[in-house]
């Protein structure tokens, strides 16, 4: 929540332009409490929901070839997801960047591209993050929930 949080404020400041009132710390720690609320819902659910994850995982033949330890399990899905997010923002974005341009021209393709390029830098540090969490987490984890 915090890396959005942060990557959001970096990503706005392509739109809106690096000012200081766009950094908000009010925002910033209810992101803190409301990651760490998340940690504390999602290590509850995990806990309770690894054993028939990891059952299903190793029944599937198609989940099992490509899913084989604790850091895949985080990594896999969580790569995918990010993969089709980006597919269907960039759509979004496409069809918002042709009523831009056939409205604003060249100021409409300037906006789009600014925003164009903070959703690829939104995706590839959530990508960054996402792979080093998942790297982090399977090595605190696969002592205790062994694959």
């Amino acid at each position: 929540m915090v890396i959005n949080f942060v990557v959001a404020i970096v990503t706005s400041g392509f739109r809106y332009g690096f000012y200081a009132g766009i950094f908000a710390i009010p925002a910033l720690i209810m992101a803190i409490i409301s990651g760490v609320i998340g940690g504390l819902i999602g290590g509850a659910i995990f806990y309770f929901l690894y054993d028939p994850i990891h059952n299903w995982v190793k029944r599937s033949a198609f989940l099992s070839k490509y899913i084989h330890d604790m850091f895949t399990l985080f990594w896999i899905p969580s790569l995918v997801f990010s993969i089709i997010g980006a597919i269907f923002g960039l759509f979004g974005l496409m069809a918002l960047g042709t009523v831009a341009i056939g409205l604003a021209g060249a100021y409409g393709a300037a906006s789009i591209g600014g925003a164009f390029i903070g959703v690829v830098i939104s995706f590839v540090v959530n990508i960054a993050v996402y792979y080093w969490y998942s790297k982090t987490i399977s090595a605190k984890l696969t002592p205790l929930y062994p694959w």
